[in-house]
């Protein structure tokens, strides 16, 4: 019936209506094996007869919670049907039942097991090649901290060959053996991802195995040296980024009104610096540390690109459909041709890495407190510090300024 209906001519409403009968009749009495096809037969139907498939799309999210009865394991599998039936019951608009699911759907994530699988690479001529890289990394920060100022090392972090390139963003390695199997791709929070299934990221790779280690090179160094400090960045920020401009006014009331953007940037990177030589004096890292810096600076940054774009003159808002205004998300603010026509593609790439879902998403993770302690690490704060000091390197005039 179902190939009759999808792919044959028009077909007479009351054969149709015979065929809705019938099946309808037919559910009760039905095998679950053929039952959830039957049920998806009787949503078409439904459709063609002008009447609400509410009633097939409930019984469809039933058929999938019924599955898990037999299960014993019902870590990945609970989710797979759980969700399944969320959806159902969302076409069938049953509030009762999307509320009582979801609740599973977030408990059956606690069974979830993703195991973390570490490999050792053993070709020689890529272990030589990358020791060779790791050698001459370290030869280079280690001149320029000793033959650099404070400047010349906030200068390297901005200006140097740090990240990859904003092609690498996007692009995608699909192993061929992934072909053979069902993949399934979880963020932070253990939600499915439907935009990505079983791909490994470039870009990611490059960040977790070459930029970060590069830049903790830098930073490691320069605060044993004395040349990285809290004082140091602050001065930098101060007299050799937009963020030390006085963005402030003078309301009607006489009323100072407008972002210090120093002070509110300030305690974020004061207790980096605090737990960093901490770490180091230890020789320990404590992640618990880094939480209130990661926590501010994330946030700041956004009011810091919006700042940005406002300077520029990028759209920050829009009118909806019910002439109310929204700020234009993260994502968009990223995309605006202003914006991009000031800042480096692969500088914009390296925010949308950070901050969205093509990458580690930490704007979406610290504001909905995705992020559990072990989370929280120096690795993730200095990729943030270098985002603020790329994202500073411009001068900034206001007409009132100007005038």
């Amino acid at each position: 019936m179902d190939f009759i209906i999808e792919n044959g001519k028009k077909i007479d409403s009351s054969i149709t209506q015979k065929f809705f009968d019938y099946s309808k009749n037919k559910i009760s009495d039905l095998d679950e094996r053929v039952l959830e096809s039957y049920l998806k037969l009787l949503v078409i139907l439904s459709r063609k007869l002008n009447t609400s498939p509410s009633e097939f799309h409930e019984k469809l999210g039933d058929y999938h919670i019924s599955q898990l009865e037999n299960e014993k394991n019902k870590g990945f599998i609970a989710h797979h049907y759980y969700t399944n039936a969320l959806e159902e019951y969302k076409k069938a608009n049953n509030k009762e039942k999307i509320e009582q699911t979801a609740v599973l759907l977030e408990q059956a994530k606690k069974t979830i097991d993703l195991k973390k699988v570490s490999f050792e690479l053993e070709d020689e001529k890529y272990n030589k090649l990358l020791n060779q890289w790791w050698d001459s990394t370290k030869e280079k920060t280690t001149q320029l901290i000793e033959n650099g100022n404070s400047k010349d090392i906030y200068g390297y972090l901005i200006l140097d060959n740090l990240l990859p390139k904003a092609a690498v963003l996007n692009e995608e390695i699909k192993p061929v053996m992934l072909d053979l199997v069902s993949t399934m791709t979880f963020d932070i929070n253990k939600n499915v991802s439907k935009n990505k299934s079983g791909v490994i990221n470039s870009y990611s790779i490059h960040i977790n195995n070459f930029s970060i280690n590069h830049i903790w090179l830098v930073v490691s160094k320069g605060i044993k040296s004395g040349k990285i400090s809290f004082e140091s960045l602050i001065d930098y920020l101060k007299n050799d980024s937009w963020y030390g401009q006085d963005f402030t006014y003078i309301d009607s009331n006489n009323e100072t009104q407008g972002f210090n953007w120093i002070e509110l940037l300030s305690p974020s990177l004061q207790s980096f610096f605090v737990q960093t030589e901490i770490d180091l004096k230890t020789n320990n890292h404590n992640p618990q540390g880094y939480i209130l810096a990661i926590d501010s600076l994330v946030l700041k940054f956004e009011g810091l690109l919006r700042e940005f774009s406002r300077m520029i003159g990028a759209q920050t808002i829009e009118i909806k459909d019910n002439c109310t205004e929204e700020r234009i998300g993260f994502d968009k603010l990223l995309d605006n041709e202003k914006l991009k026509a000031l800042i480096p593609e692969d500088d914009i790439a390296f925010f949308k890495f950070l901050f969205t879902s093509n990458g580690m998403n930490l704007r979406n993770n610290v504001a909905h407190c995705f992020f559990t302690t072990k989370n929280y690490t120096s690795a993730v704060m200095l990729l943030l510090i270098v985002a603020l000091l790329r994202l500073g390197n411009y001068e900034l005039k206001t007409k009132e300024k100007e005038s």
